[in-house]
């Protein structure tokens, strides 16, 4: 037995309705006359996803597919800050009743009308990988905590994404030349299909961050595979480090915060000296993050940005990759100011320091933060290039 169901929004994307369905379905086309398909808003912000909202004269497109109850427990799932309500629907052959996905009262506001096209020019390949994680809750995560989760997905989905090499929405024009991860390794294993197998996986935790769990075989260096290995990731998003550098006046910027990493380790001082850091958030590039977070996080507008080593920081567990930038501006007496988004419970002081000082802090032992340590480094190797074409240009 099954039910029609009327998708006006983003599951009109056959791709990813088969992700929630767990098939792929077999739509065709239908509407809903005195209704419009609007932007949903929080705040007056978009959320990327539209309600369904009465309006005279209005047409609502759309598709209708015939769904079971299995695959309808899925669909109430991915959908669970709507509610399901039995509505009159137009096709071809002539009306009928299907089953609609429609705001609940005072969740979300209507904006402007809702572009189907570019919503999956944008958003529709980052939201077909959001899906995959979303529906590997099922059964696992309650389906209030797994929409509460959602920006979180979308920031991992991007993750992956950016991990495959694979181009979407903003992403597509990146501002320098920050080299990915290489595809075709000289040194390292180069991976074939079926050199890992994945028997099972499980969401163990889930919130802000996720931890899953999972058991998998992959080929050994002799090229049979392993035993099954029970193995657990730590899943945070991309992420990226930004070092602020003046090259004539030849110092740079660094921030400090209190960090719960080193106070949960037991360090007597938890506060840590850092690059500009932040993670990327979906539809943002890694040199538009580096901007904003030296926005928030120090009052700085950045100049040129230089791609530096990008990097896993843990691969042994964790999912996080760096992004990392040397950025030139200026650095004069007051140039940064304490920053931090209140919000989030942010205090930041930033520090001033000339590039010899810089050396004999990291030599001091005073720099624990990896990225930090990385770019100073990098810094060293790039600076007198850095000052001579800065002195170059000013005497110009």
């Amino acid at each position: 037995m099954t039910d029609q169901y009327f998708f006006y929004g983003t599951l009109r994307d056959e791709a990813l309705l088969a992700r929630v369905l767990g098939r792929a379905p077999r739509a065709r086309a239908a509407a809903i006359a005195g209704h419009a398909v609007r932007a949903a808003r929080v705040g007056g912000r978009a959320q990327g996803f539209p309600v369904l909202v009465a309006e005279a004269g209005a047409r609502a497109e759309g598709v209708l597919v015939s769904v079971s109850p299995a695959e309808a427990a899925r669909l109430d799932y991915y959908e669970a800050g709507y509610s399901r309500k039995i509505c009159p629907v137009e096709t071809a052959a002539g009306g009928l009743r299907a089953q609609v996905y429609l705001p609940q009262a005072g969740r979300w506001q209507a904006g402007e009308l809702f572009d189907f096209a570019a919503w999956q020019a944008r958003w529709g390949a980052l939201a077909r990988e959001t899906a995959a994680d979303f529906m590997a809750g099922f059964g696992h995560i309650p389906a209030e905590q797994a929409l509460a989760r959602y920006p979180s997905l979308l920031v991992r989905a991007a993750s992956r994404l950016r991990a495959r090499g694979e181009a979407f929405g903003p992403e597509t024009a990146p501002e320098t030349a920050a080299p990915e991860a290489p595809r075709a390794p000289a040194l390292r294993h180069a991976p074939a299909p079926g050199d890992v197998v994945v028997e099972a996986m499980t969401p163990a935790y889930a919130r802000f961050f996720a931890v899953e769990e999972y058991r998998l075989r992959h080929r050994k260096f002799g090229g049979a595979m392993t035993e099954p290995l029970e193995r657990a990731a730590f899943v945070s998003a991309d992420a990226t480090v930004v070092l602020p550098y003046d090259p004539l006046r030849d110092r740079v910027l660094l921030v400090e915060q209190f960090r719960a990493g080193p106070f949960a380790r037991g360090d007597r001082n938890p506060w840590s000296l850092e690059t500009i850091a932040g993670r990327i958030d979906p539809g943002e590039r890694p040199e538009d993050a580096a901007r904003r977070e030296a926005g928030e996080e120090a009052g700085l507008t950045l100049g040129r940005l230089i791609a530096a080593p990008n990097f896993y920081p843990s691969p042994g567990a964790k999912t996080e990759y760096i992004y990392s930038f040397i950025a030139l501006c200026d650095l004069p007496e007051g140039a940064a100011r304490p920053g931090g988004v209140a919000e989030e419970g942010e205090d930041i002081r930033p520090h001033l320091l000339s590039f010899d000082e810089l050396m004999a802090r990291m030599s001091a032992g005073e720099f624990e933060n990896g990225p930090l340590i990385v770019l100073t480094l990098w810094l060293s190797r790039l600076r007198p290039g850095l000052r001579a074409e800065a002195f170059a240009a000013g005497a110009g």
